[in-house]
C-alpha cells in the first residue's frame, strides 16, 4: 500500500456505498480517491484489472428462460441487475488473486464510469477453496463428472496446439491427483480425446498413483479418426464396479460423425450390491458461433440422445430404466436444450440439490454447465450432488498451459519419475488445482432405494 499512500492527495477520503456510487456517484467523484464501505469480492480477473462486485453474479440462462437475441423481461432483468455491479479494478498483481477473495473499504481512484485504479494491490482476503472432497450422508456409490480440458494424447493440432510435452505431463499429472483424490467409483470424463491412448494414459497415471491397478477405462471404437475431435468416456473401479452391457454411441455409430464420441451409454453393476444401473455421457455443441445456433445445434443433439436411449431400451441392450445422464452440457439451467430433458421426465439434480451452487465462471458470472439428470426410478437412489471448486475459483495462471508455471521451478516430490524427466521447472499450483476451467461435479447414489 506503500505506493498508493504516496500518490493520495493529504484531503480527508471520501467514503461512500456501493449504493451512493450507483446513485449518480461515479461523475461526481471522478478524478478523486474514495472508500468504498460496501465489501466486494473478486468475480473475474484480467492480465491487469479485477472484476469486483458485492455478491456472486449468476448466468442469467441459469435462472431466466430465454436467450441473448430472444426477448425475455425475466433474462434482461438479471442482465442489467449483474451489470449494475460489475466494478472494474486496474491492480498489480491480479493474478494472486482467486474468485471469491474480499476486500474491505477498498481504497482507489475513479477513472470513470465502475472503474477504479490502484497503484499496488489492495488488501484483499484472498480465498482458497477446501482441499476436501465431499461426502453424502449415506452414499454407497461415488460418480464424478468432469470435463478435463482437451486431454490429448497427441500433441500438436487446432485442440493442443499450445501444449508442450512438459505442459502434457503437467496435465497429466495434475488430472491424475484431482482424480484419485475424489475417489470415485465411475468418472464420466468430457473432452478426452477421441480414441483409447488418451483413456489408457490417463488410467495408468492414476494407477501410478494409488501404485494399485485400482482403476480401467471403456474402451471404444478404433480405426481412422481425426486427432483433434474431441470425445468422451469412463474409467471405473474394477474392484468396485464391471461394466454390463455393450457400450451405444447415442448419436449415430458411425465413427466419421463428429458427434458419435461425444454421446455415450454404458450399463454398470456394483459388486458389492448387485444393482445395476445405466450412465449416458454426454458434451453437447458449444456455445461458439452464437447463442441461437449454437442452442438449435445443442437442442438437436439432445432429441438425437433421447432417441438414442429409447433405441437402445427397444432393441433390447439394455433392460435397467435406472438412468443417469451427466456431462458438460454447455448450457445452463433454463436453457432449451436441458429443458427437453426434464420435459423427457428426466429429473435436474443440480437444481434440486445445489441449486445456489456454480462449476464454471464466465466473464464474472458463475452456473452450472457441468450437469445431471435422474430417471424417475433412479432419482430415489440419489442423495446428492456437489461440484468441487478445484479449478472455477482459481486463477489462470494455476492452468497447465500457463506460463506462471515454467520459471525456475520443481515439480512436487510425489511425482512420478517420468513426469520429474520430462519437466525442469515446476508447477506454481503444485498440487491437484487448476487442471481444468470447470469444477468436478460429485454424486452421491444409494443403489436399491425405491
Amino acid at each position: 500500500m506503500l505506493l498508493l499512500a504516496l500518490v493520495m492527495p493529504l484531503t480527508a477520503i471520501n467514503k461512500v456505498s456501493l449504493a451512493d456510487l450507483n446513485n449518480g456517484g461515479w461523475h461526481q467523484y471522478q478524478g478523486q480517491y474514495i472508500r468504498i464501505t460496501t465489501p466486494l469480492i473478486v468475480i473475474a480477473s484480467m492480465y491487469d484489472s479485477l472484476i469486483l462486485a458485492p455478491e456472486r453474479l449468476y448466468v442469467p440462462e441459469e435462472r431466466a428462460n430465454g436467450l441473448a437475441e430472444q426477448d425475455s423481461t425475466e433474462f434482461y432483468q438479471i442482465k442489467r441487475y449483474n451489470d449494475s455491479l460489475r466494478i472494474r479494478l486496474d491492480c498489480r498483481f491480479p493474478y494472486s488473486l482467486n474468485l471469491g477473495a474480499t476486500v474491505k473499504n477498498l481504497t482507489a481512484l475513479v477513472v470513470g464510469e465502475k472503474h477504479l485504479q490502484s497503484g499496488s494491490q489492495p488488501a484483499f482476503h484472498n480465498y482458497r477453496p477446501s482441499r476436501r472432497v465431499p461426502s453424502f450422508q449415506g452414499a454407497d456409490l461415488l460418480v464424478c463428472v468432469a470435463n478435463i480440458e482437451n486431454y490429448f494424447h497427441t500433441l500438436g493440432g487446432y485442440a493442443t496446439k499450445r501444449v508442450t510435452k512438459g505442459q502434457h505431463a503437467l496435465q497429466t499429472y495434475k488430472v491424475a491427483s484431482a482424480l484419485v483424490r475424489i475417489n470415485a467409483d465411475i468418472y464420466c470424463l468430457e473432452e478426452l480425446q477421441w480414441g483409447n491412448a488418451a483413456p489408457a494414459e490417463l488410467t495408468a497415471a492414476m494407477n501410478s498413483l494409488c501404485r494399485k491397478e485400482r482403476y480401467a477405462y471403456i474402451e471404444t471404437e478404433t480405426g481412422d479418426y481425426n486427432p483433434d475431435t474431441i470425445s468422451v468416456g469412463y474409467i471405473y473401479r474394477k474392484d468396485r464396479i464391471c461394466p454390463t452391457g455393450p457400450l451405444r454411441y447415442m448419436y449415430g455409430a458411425k465413427s466419421r460423425n463428429v458427434y458419435a464420441h461425444r454421446f455415450m451409454l454404458q450399463g454398470f453393476t456394483d459388486l458389492k450390491s448387485g444393482e445395476q444401473f445405466l450412465i449416458s455421457a454426454n458434451h453437447p455443441k458449444s456455445k461458439r458461433g452464437g447463442g441461437f445456433k449454437s442452442n438449435k445445434a445443442r437442442c438437436l443433439n439432445i432429441s438425437q440422445v433421447l432417441q438414442g436411449i429409447e433405441t437402445a431400451y427397444n432393441k433390447g441392450y439394455y433392460s435397467d430404466p435406472d438412468i443417469l445422464l451427466v456431462g458438460d452440457f454447455n448450457s445452463y439451467g433454463k436453457e432449451e436444450s436441458v429443458l427437453k430433458l426434464v420435459g423427457a421426465g428426466y429429473t435436474d439434480l443440480v437444481a434440486k440439490y445445489d441449486s445456489l451452487g456454480y462449476s464454471y465462471s464466465y466473464q464474472g458470472e458463475v452456473g452450472f454447465l457441468d450437469r445431471a439428470y435422474a430417471s424417475p426410478t433412479m432419482l430415489p437412489q440419489v442423495v446428492g450432488v456437489k461440484p468441487i471448486h478445484w479449478n472455477t475459483d482459481f486463477h489462470y495462471s494455476g492452468n497447465y498451459r500457463s506460463k506462471y508455471n515454467y520459471k525456475n521451478r520443481t515439480i512436487p516430490k510425489d511425482a512420478p519419475a517420468d513426469i520429474r524427466k520430462v519437466i525442469t521447472g515446476q508447477a506454481k499450483r503444485d498440487k491437484l488445482f487448476r487442471y481444468s476451467d470447470h469444477d468436478p461435479l460429485l454424486i452421491g447414489i444409494k443403489l436399491g432405494t425405491r
